[in-house]
């Protein structure tokens, strides 16, 4: 009798309008299905967060996120709590259960949102209550997202040391969160595994190579961290050496003012993505942005969003994961990204040309790690159904 193949149960960021969120989920998706693994994306998302995105994404943008999920990914039905998770692993339990990527280890005790507070279906504790078959829990490179641990109150700290010992398979995106975790009080082995989308370097490298566009471009989505009058003075400095610049939108539809051209919403992931692989560079505040860009041999000044000060960058996944890739230098946190002229910025991305091919081998050995990471997950999801 032929085996029915291992089905696996994943809890990310995979159906929030965000274009990195959406690809990190297809790039999970794409991996495990190459793997004979059947891959079932829990549907959940708290009514709060549901409510959020509604108000401030375009109902084209929706929709445009929504037919990409639909077409990509297999879910399962609506869940929007932690009990309405917890039924449905006992009604049909699986074999595997993953948690990742994106910031699912992020907590925050002022927010009312089940997803923000421990616990939540993110740290799989419900599992081994429901579940009578036999299964594993993996952690697939979940960020902290900056929160710092030290700060959360004892017993939440305790009771997420004890989840994560319920862990088989424990992963994390970056040393922060890694760190953070292990301030639990956890003694297990947590290895450091780059974001999904690295997974995708083949085909990401594949555009940038065959890409034929009518003139070189610069991709800028500052998020208003620079005024109009900067960007108009940095695309005459572009403009002068053959280039162009576009403004990409955030799935908000917020656009840089002062570019060559824009791109206007709605735009689907892979598109977005195609954007930036085909670029001459990468100006910007967001993190899927800079793991595209790398992995396209694409220069990258990051206006980072997710720090502020220079002491404040280790929690930062943008500058941790730059820092990989030898570029932690052109990674400025918010006080320090106000003071960057537009010569500065014109004069980091052309400095970083001549290492284009040495980054794409970096993104390749990035791939390799991630691919291992899927490869260990067959190999002990297999070992524990037999």
């Amino acid at each position: 009798m032929r085996e029915e193949p291992l089905l696996a149960y994943v809890l990310t960021h995979h159906s929030v309008p965000n274009f990195g969120a959406n690809l990190q989920a297809y790039a999970t998706s794409t991996a495990l299905r190459a793997r004979g693994i059947n891959a079932v994306f829990i549907d959940y998302m708290p009514d709060e967060l549901r409510q959020k995105y509604r108000a401030s994404v375009s109902k084209e943008q929706l929709d445009a996120h929504k037919y990409f999920i639909a077409k990509n990914l297999t879910l399962s039905t609506g869940v929007s709590t932690l009990s309405e998770f917890s039924d449905l692993c006992q009604a049909c339990p699986a074999d595997i259960y993953i948690t990742g990527s994106d910031a699912v280890f992020r907590i925050d005790e002022s927010s009312k949102r089940e997803d923000l507070n421990f616990p939540n279906p993110y740290w799989l504790s419900v599992v081994s209550r429901e579940v009578s078959r036999k299964y594993i829990k993996v952690a697939l490179s979940p960020s902290a997202m900056g929160t710092n641990y030290a700060k959360l109150n004892r017993a939440i700290r305790c009771g997420i040391g004890h989840a994560l010992n319920d862990f088989q398979l424990l992963s994390v995106r970056d040393p922060w969160t890694k760190s953070q975790l292990l301030g639990t009080g956890f003694k297990g082995q947590i290895d450091l595994v780059p974001d999904p989308v690295f997974s995708l370097a083949d085909y990401i490298q594949s555009q940038a190579k065959n890409s034929v566009v009518s003139k070189p471009y610069i991709v800028l989505t500052t998020q208003g961290a620079k005024t109009k009058n900067w960007i108009e003075s940095f695309t005459k400095i572009a403009e002068k050496f053959g280039y162009e610049t576009v403004a990409v939108p955030t799935p908000e539809g917020v656009l840089d003012q002062g570019t060559s051209r824009k791109i206007d919403v709605p735009l689907d992931p892979i598109d977005w993505l195609d954007i930036h692989a085909r670029s001459s560079g990468y100006v910007g505040a967001r993190f899927h942005p800079v793991v595209v860009s790398l992995c396209a041999g694409v220069p990258v000044v990051s206006l980072d969003m997710y720090h502020k000060y220079p002491f404040s960058r280790r929690k930062s996944k943008t500058w941790l994961v730059m820092r990989d890739f030898g570029l932690s230098n052109f990674c400025f946190g918010r006080l320090v990204s106000d003071f960057v002229s537009p010569n500065f910025v014109w004069g980091r991305l052309a400095h970083q040309r001549r290492y284009i091919p040495e980054k794409m081998r970096i993104a390749i050995f990035h791939k390799s790690i991630v691919e291992n990471w899927f490869n260990k997950i067959l190999e002990v999801a297999t070992c524990t159904k037999n």
